[in-house]
């Protein structure tokens, strides 16, 4: 029997009998191609979905809590799919088809996807739009200085763990440093160096909120890297 090339619904014989069946059938599937909202549990791991999973739905949850960044595989289909990642523990999901380019939803992200039949573009995006906050310090900064001051001028929110933030140095530092990001004088997180790195990691406990006026630093450490210069940053938030 023949199919649909995209739902992959049957189609209905010239000769066969009981042609409701088969039309019951795929009125079914179209109605929750378009309709079905299904959550799926993550076990901290990297998933690819089957093709019921993704014909099936129109809009998937993903749930669980993370210790890292995690990929889920798409079938190649072309069809819209709405995704949210409603997981614990603040890290990202990548979305893609097996051989496409991933598209990323940080912690509490939602994304209207369309898959063109190889690989996914972003349709819309619902909920807290991205608000990332840059900076960068050229030289070496001195011990206990401030290399940012950012007055907020609307609410933002940082998520624990603050997935997909960046930081960058130009001359790697000699050994581990960490430097304070604050809200309002007050330690929230940190943006370490290890020993010959030039990439950071970044730490947070707990999502932190930002209202309007209020005034996040980043503070270099008291006792400052001897080689550690040129750093570059990139905060990843969301407006609220």
């Amino acid at each position: 029997m023949t199919t649909t090339p995209n739902l992959l619904i049957d189609h209905i014989a010239a000769s066969q009998a009981q042609k409701e069946v088969t039309a019951n059938t795929a009125f079914d599937v179209l109605d929750k191609a378009l309709c079905q909202f299904t959550s799926i549990a993550l076990t901290d791991a990297n998933l690819t979905l089957t093709d019921a999973q993704m014909i099936g739905n129109m809009a998937l949850k993903f749930t669980g809590t993370l210790t890292a960044a995690r990929t889920i595989t798409v079938p190649a289909r072309a069809k819209f799919i709405y995704v949210e990642n409603g997981t614990a523990g603040g890290f990202a999901l990548s979305v893609k088809t097996p051989s496409g380019t991933a598209v990323s939803l940080g912690s509490g992200e939602r994304k209207l996807l369309y898959c063109n039949g190889s690989d996914f573009t972003i349709a819309a995006e619902a909920g807290a739009a991205p608000y990332d906050i840059g900076g960068s310090f050229v030289g070496k900064p001195s011990a206990g200085t401030a290399i940012m001051r950012f007055p907020m001028p609307r609410a933002v929110r940082f998520l624990s763990g603050m997935a997909l933030s960046k930081g960058v140095a130009a001359i790697a530092a000699s050994a581990s440093v960490s430097f304070s990001i604050r809200k309002n004088g007050a330690e929230f997180a940190t943006m370490t160096f290890a020993a010959s790195g030039t990439s950071a990691t970044f730490a947070c406990a707990t999502t932190t909120n930002f209202t309007a006026g209020e005034v996040l630093t980043v503070v270099a450490p008291s006792s400052p890297d001897d080689t550690l210069a040129d750093i570059g940053f990139a905060l990843a938030g969301l407006r609220i």
